[in-house]
């Protein structure tokens, strides 16, 4: 009787894991569907895409019925974010062996060109910049691939939508590495090839100042001029308290540039507000939204535009704004900011990353995802991620050849003339 009862019991238990597993896959499964929906209701950039139509569910519903945990949940949710190929909607909780985030970490910046996958620039303090890469070298490997076979792979077979624009994210993200591997870069310039082999910025940190905000004055055609360069900071509430003792440490220059090529982690809007409030003596419209959502489903258009107070004593000299290509999403926001309320602008094109995220919780497992879902303009109506400095350079962030920083002697010319 014993061994029959033990028998019996072995039988149940088998049967309620065999059900709890059962359980669990519908439950990762059933979430699956629920990202696949959320995005084609809720992503506000639908139009990007052949009849406006996300690529996601044609290239990617058939992978859900193998779906068997919450890894293999997060990693379905990383490839469908791929196939939008905008680096601002990413999932919240990563795996060991994801590629590292775009452009939080990330220290080349990739676009198709008619050349090429050309390095458009090289970040500041980075393992890419101290091996000597320079803007306009062509990446010919990657991971041990030839260029177009590695987008290739990384994309995958008969995508919905393929373009240019989804070949230079792919291969941006791939540059940048996987978490937990050595990069292995096969690269081409000034008629040398040459393979470089570097870590990701997940394993060898940025040289950079570790205070919020660097702060300096420079004289310049016998002025003097305050330099404010923010440390990617803009994510933190005690960078406003920062910049205003900043500011009261240089009451009396004749103009100041605001450095925010460092950014690429993006920030907050409390901290924005923060910030423009100091250069404007009345109430100012600095960003438009939209909710694109609404009009799909609704047909109701809905946009507002954000303001910002005076706070403080008004800083009235004139003032410069440097961005480049790790000039993120609040970083940007700023730079579209403070050219709307009249403050120049030197650098390149931005991060250019799409819109506004919001945070999503799927319903059975409780993964965490950040999708797009607003779009942001210029008060102007310029989109955000189309917005371009008003002084232009090839490169921001890499010296030149000479080892001037261009964006920088162009802001203080500009001061020392107004």
């Amino acid at each position: 009787m014993s061994g029959l009862t033990l028998v019996s019991s072995n039988n149940m238990t088998g049967w309620g894991q065999s059900q709890a597993d059962y359980q669990y896959r519908h439950a990762v499964q059933a979430d699956a569907y629920e990202m696949l929906d959320l995005i084609e209701n809720r992503f506000a950039y639908a139009e990007r895409f052949p009849s406006g139509l996300t690529p996601v569910r044609a290239e990617l519903q058939h992978l859900i019925p193998s779906l068997q945990g919450r890894n293999d949940l997060i990693a379905f949710s990383q490839s469908a974010f791929h196939a939008l190929y905008d680096h601002h909607s990413i999932t919240s909780t990563g795996l060991l062996d994801d590629y590292a985030l775009v452009p939080s970490f990330a220290d080349l910046w990739v676009e198709k060109t008619v050349n090429g996958y050309q390095i458009m620039d090289v970040r500041r303090g980075s393992p890419a910049m101290q091996v000597g890469i320079r803007p306009g070298a062509i990446i010919t490997s990657l991971e041990g691939k030839p260029i177009d076979q590695a987008v290739a792979d990384f994309i995958g077979l008969y995508p919905y939508a393929l373009n240019d624009e989804r070949r230079s994210y792919a291969a941006r993200v791939m540059a940048a590495g996987r978490k937990g591997w050595l990069r292995r870069i096969g690269l081409y310039h000034d008629g040398l090839e040459w393979t470089v082999e570097l870590p990701t910025l997940y394993h060898a940190r940025l040289r950079r100042d570790t205070n919020l905000l660097s702060v300096s004055s420079v004289s310049h055609l016998g002025r003097r001029y305050g330099v404010i360069r923010f440390n990617d900071s803009l994510g933190y509430n005690e960078t406003v308290q920062a910049f205003d003792y900043a500011l009261n440490t240089l009451p009396n220059v004749n103009g100041l540039v605001l450095d925010l090529r460092d950014t690429a982690s993006g920030g907050t809007a409390l901290v924005a507000r923060g910030i423009l409030s100091r250069f404007i003596s009345a109430q100012t419209m600095y960003q438009r939204h939209e909710l694109p959502s609404d009009q799909r489903d609704f047909g109701v258009r809905r946009c507002w535009s954000e303001e910002v107070e005076p706070r403080g004593w008004t800083f009235n000299a004139p003032v410069a704004v440097l961005s480049g290509r790790w000039t993120a999403s609040m970083g940007e926001g700023l730079t579209v900011g403070f050219d709307a309320i009249g403050a120049a602008t030197f650098g390149t094109d931005m991060a250019r990353l799409l819109g506004g995220i919001t945070d999503h919780t799927l319903k059975e497992t409780g993964v965490k995802v950040k999708l797009t879902t607003e779009k942001l303009f210029h008060v102007d109506g310029t989109p955000r991620e189309f917005f371009r400095p008003r002084c232009y350079f090839n490169f921001a962030d890499a010296r030149d050849d000479f080892g001037r920083d261009g964006p920088m002697d162009a802001a203080l010319d500009y001061l020392s003339q107004h």
